[in-house]
């Protein structure tokens, strides 16, 4: 028996220096970005050296969402990491709870929906849309947040909210999936 194929695969990378040029970000971005899974040590020094001085609990970077080969966010759109994982998992509340989940990233227009269609759910990011089989979508996503909340702990990441009440949040969320 294999095991279950993922729809869903996510990164989260720190950014290591400024982005002057988007164009040159958006074709080289790991010359911007620390991917944290790929090299935990490299992705647990640049947390701690690019980290709001004293705190680390805010820290620029990048997260990419991909559903089944289809990229859903990632570069160019960078904020506080931690916060980005924050809005992913409220949105999948919301959605859970009402049928319709949104937030957007702090000082930007751009809305992340998560909501009921017929036959399952679109998932929105500012201008890309993505039919998701809702079910996988929420299980995966919280999965992965799941994955970067455990990370900072396993590094011993100093952040504002800690990973265990963020692990907390998550599984209070993946409780309300009637569909498990």
């Amino acid at each position: 028996m294999g095991a279950e194929r993922k729809h869903l695969t996510s990164t989260t990378g720190i950014l290591v220096r400024g982005v002057q040029d988007l164009e040159d970000f958006e074709e080289h971005p790991d010359k911007y970005l620390v991917d944290l899974y790929a090299d935990e040590e490299a992705g647990k020094k640049a947390w701690l050296s690019t980290g709001e001085r004293h705190h680390f609990t805010y820290n620029d970077g990048v997260v990419t969402l991909t559903w089944e080969g289809i990229p859903l966010l990632g570069v160019p759109v960078w904020d506080d990491v931690c916060g980005i994982w924050h809005y992913l998992v409220m949105v999948v509340e919301g959605y859970l709870t009402d049928g319709r989940g949104e937030m957007s990233f702090p000082d930007s227009p751009a809305p992340i929906i998560l909501e009921r269609i017929h036959g399952g759910a679109l998932f929105t990011i500012a201008r890309t849309k993505a039919r998701v089989e809702p079910v996988s979508f929420c299980l995966e996503l919280l999965d992965e947040a799941e994955r970067f909340w455990r990370w900072t702990d396993r590094q011993d990441i100093p952040v504002e909210a800690d990973a265990a009440y963020a692990l907390k949040e998550i599984n209070r969320v993946r409780s309300k999936i009637p569909w498990r």
